[in-house]
């Protein structure tokens, strides 16, 4: 994968097949598809603390937070996983072509894997780290992966360790934490 930024949009450039595999499964993701209820209630939870006592007053707030609150919030999420849809239906095919010489290109073309490119508007960045942290927020939540050792193991190169399940799961995390931190860097600000 690249990452492209010009003045007018960003892309995720030479996705190969697995990575555009991932990319794609971003909006399902973010939306909890793939996870139980009780982590799906994480990307909304009581603003009240489940060991509180509450008061009348505090239970009336409870109340309207869950009637205005909370429903703003879940139609912000959607319309960000919206402008994600989007943008990934516009995916492009990358032609291999022009990271080989004519004779080059000729002799292996047969075996070169479909590449792809997703452009996306510098004004849908917003959208797309909103996006990608309710995927990360979610995963974390699912698989406890923010803290657990066999992060650490996977961070010393020690792959054979780690369930190759939970490795494909670690590395949609990483990725969608790379893209998020390449548009804090280059991106955010610029919208």
């Amino acid at each position: 994968m690249r990452f492209q930024l010009t003045d007018d949009y960003w892309a995720l450039d030479a996705l190969s097949p697995a990575e555009w595999h991932l990319v794609a499964e971003l909006p399902a993701t973010a939306a909890g598809e793939p996870f139980s209820e009780e982590t799906k209630a994480r990307l909304f939870p009581s603003p009240l603390s489940p060991d509180s006592l509450a008061d009348e007053e505090t239970l009336d707030s409870v109340e309207d937070w869950n009637e205005f609150v909370q429903p703003d919030i879940e139609s912000t999420f959607r319309e960000a996983r919206e402008i994600v849809e989007k943008d990934l239906a516009a995916v492009e095919m990358v032609s291999m072509e022009e990271f080989f010489s004519p004779a080059q290109y000729e002799a292996i073309k047969e075996d070169l894997p479909d590449l792809r490119r997703v452009k996306i508007a510098i004004e849908h960045t917003d959208a797309w780290y909103s996006t990608l942290n309710q995927a990360r927020l979610l995963m974390n939540e699912e698989y406890d992966l923010a803290s657990s050792e066999e992060r650490m193991m996977l961070r010393l190169e020690q792959q054979e360790n780690v369930d190759p399940d939970r490795l494909l799961v670690f590395t949609q995390y990483e990725l969608y934490s790379a893209v998020q931190g390449m548009l804090v860097e280059h991106v955010m600000g610029l919208s």
